[in-house]
């Protein structure tokens, strides 16, 4: 299901939007350094040649770099990939050591919050903030109903 046969009449969000909108979204947070990285949507892998050139783009005009997690841990069959974003490389490094020690963060998300959460401190005077959140909702994955076909997030791990 690539970028462009994917969007229908039934369909009033334009996928490639969708995908890009989100990437910037995140940029600009990673790059006012309120994410320490971030991923972008995940998307089929014939979608990578849809959105690189505009990813990049991006990522140029907000200061910040990309990296292609291309999820060969999942089978191909249900495969999806994303962008890595990130500012500092050393954040980077951190994704791809727990990355080594095989955990995906779709499905090992506790090992990766510190990374993708927001309200982490960090950097000079983060050991004196008390971060929390004042209300927990239940929340749906917008980006798999407009993204993906329906079974494909969570991606099953088998």
């Amino acid at each position: 299901m690539s970028l462009s046969n994917s969007i229908s009449a039934d369909k009033s969000i334009d996928r490639k939007s969708y995908i890009l909108g989100m990437i910037t979204a995140f940029a600009e947070c990673v790059t006012n350094e309120c994410k320490k990285i971030a991923l972008s949507p995940p998307f089929y892998p014939e979608d990578y040649h849809t959105v690189v050139s505009e990813a990049e783009q991006i990522a140029k005009d907000q200061a910040i770099s990309l990296w292609y997690e291309e999820n060969g841990d999942i089978p191909e069959n249900r495969r999806l990939n994303w962008f890595v974003l990130y500012k500092f490389s050393d954040m980077l490094d951190e994704y791809r050591k727990l990355r080594n020690q095989g955990y995906n963060p779709a499905w090992h998300f506790a090992k990766f919050s510190d990374l993708l959460s927001y309200g982490t401190a960090w950097g000079e005077g983060a050991d004196a903030v008390v971060t929390g959140m004042r209300q927990r909702k239940d929340t749906k994955d917008t980006f798999a109903r407009v993204l993906l076909k329906p079974g494909d997030w969570p991606i099953r791990k088998e």
